[in-house]
């Protein structure tokens, strides 16, 4: 078979105080990713729940003057590009707006102001806020792509509220563009290309087949777009959306509004768990080619406990291994429901 879902289980043998000193064997489970081969470990979970923090106090305390996104102040203190790239020097849209990043992590990087809204609640999100946010970051790379060919390598990138890393409140997305890659998309192309190399089809479109087919992490398909949950996970929720676009000049209008539908639903699911918070991004070939597709990765984030610990420790960040609380088959038959 040539997309293989291994794993390797571990067992731990100890006396557990919490069933009266019974001697027992815990299991860990260590995944490996289909496409790379790197491993996640699906870790003993103890059933806490997630408790999601209201963020509305901290809003009203960094809002208005205070907030370089807010009305007032985004077209007065936000950077602007050159205008030979964009005249006027920032894209304006319903309610985004895209200027440069001031601290930029990429050759080309945008920010896009998404809603005029200081504080947008998950379940105050809207499909045209989304989409349009993510029409005016297309917008904005198809200028870079016209304006530097040495382009290869694209991703629209979403930190959401504090706990996933993101510094303004003020609902963003940034957009990456560069000739270098990072290391995700490095090892997702040339793993991605030895795939085709080898067994002559898509991987990605592979994995949809697979995954429909076995049902076990499979979520369901909004319009263009189908939804898995990943099998070596890189948090505590791992969810993979292949679009059918293969390529940048492949997105039309329809592929946003597809995936503003989709992230509606995470978000159901995320308020009858208790999770608010996620990183995402979406990874976008620039040049068509059988071996790539563009694919959308959402993994929620959390703090845990009385002391708001970070969900990411030295495992994901010296070992480069993710853990995850939850079965990815479990996730994946809750969020199905949304769809």
């Amino acid at each position: 078979m040539p997309i293989s879902f291994r794993k390797h289980d571990e067992f731990f043998t100890f006396h557990d105080p919490m069933q009266d000193g019974k001697l027992i064997d815990r299991k860990t489970e260590i995944r490996f990713d289909p496409l790379t081969g790197e491993t996640s470990r699906i870790i003993f979970d103890p059933g806490a729940p997630f408790v999601p923090k209201d963020y509305s106090e901290l809003a009203k305390a960094t809002e208005g003057k205070k907030c370089p996104f807010c009305a007032e102040n985004v077209s007065k203190i936000t950077p602007r590009f050159p205008d030979e790239l964009v005249e006027g020097g920032r894209f304006v849209g319903k309610e985004a707006v895209v200027f440069p990043n001031l601290f930029p992590y990429s050759k080309h990087n945008a920010v896009v102001r998404m809603s005029e809204q200081h504080y947008v609640k998950p379940e105050e999100f809207t499909e045209e806020l989304i989409s349009d946010s993510f029409k005016a970051a297309h917008q904005y790379i198809e200028k870079v792509l016209e304006f530097d060919a040495k382009t290869e390598y694209v991703s629209i990138n979403w930190n959401y509220l504090p706990p996933s890393g993101g510094s303004i409140l003020h609902p963003h997305i940034h957009v990456l563009a560069s000739e270098q890659p990072t290391n995700y998309q490095a090892a997702v192309t040339s793993n991605s290309h030895a795939f085709y190399e080898v067994e002559g089809v898509n991987y990605f479109t592979s994995l949809v087949a697979e995954e429909r087919t076995i049902g076990e992490r499979w979520i369901g398909k909004a319009g263009s777009i189908d939804w898995m949950h990943a099998f070596a996970p890189k948090s505590h929720c791992d969810f993979i959306g292949v679009f059918e676009a293969a390529s940048f000049n492949e997105l039309t209008s329809d592929s946003y509004e597809d995936l503003a539908k989709s992230l509606l639903r995470f978000f159901s699911y995320f308020k009858e768990v208790g999770l608010e918070s996620f990183n995402a991004a979406m990874f976008i070939p620039v040049n068509k080619h059988g071996a790539e597709q563009v694919h959308f990765r959402l993994i929620p984030r959390m703090t845990i406990g009385a002391l708001e610990t970070s969900d990411m420790n030295v495992f994901n960040y010296l070992h480069g291994e993710p853990l995850s609380l939850k079965a990815p088959e479990v996730v994946a038959g809750d969020a199905a429901k949304f769809f």
